[in-house]
């Protein structure tokens, strides 16, 4: 996020916020009072990733976003990210997803077989 942030010219600080927001959300539970930005965040991946969160998002919520931006593999490619990052670094958060089962998590989510 960092490097993303200053090279599209953003200053030092904005950008080091969107690399803590980035950390932030793969932790366990980001509290809302604690970083709104890293609970959001943390809120949606986790809900489009696994399915996690399911009642932070009614119905029309989920046929509006399954409308705009179709599954289209989306569960399968993210878990071979996972998966690579996993291999490359083995002390990562995707290293610990993947021996936590991300993919049976990702397997389940009914956004995956709603679409």
């Amino acid at each position: 996020g960092w490097v993303f942030g200053v090279a599209a010219g953003w200053p030092a600080d904005r950008a080091a916020r969107v690399e803590d927001v980035i950390v932030l959300h793969m932790r366990d539970d980001v509290s809302a009072f604690a970083d709104p930005e890293a609970h959001l965040l943390q809120v949606a991946t986790s809900w489009e990733v696994t399915g996690r969160h399911p009642g932070e998002f009614g119905a029309d919520a989920r046929a509006e976003m399954l409308g705009r931006y179709p599954r289209l593999g989306f569960g399968t490619e993210f878990l071979a990210c996972f998966e690579d990052q996993a291999r490359r670094k083995p002390d990562s958060a995707a290293a610990a997803s993947v021996r936590n089962d991300v993919a049976g998590r990702i397997a389940a989510n009914p956004l995956e077989s709603a679409s």
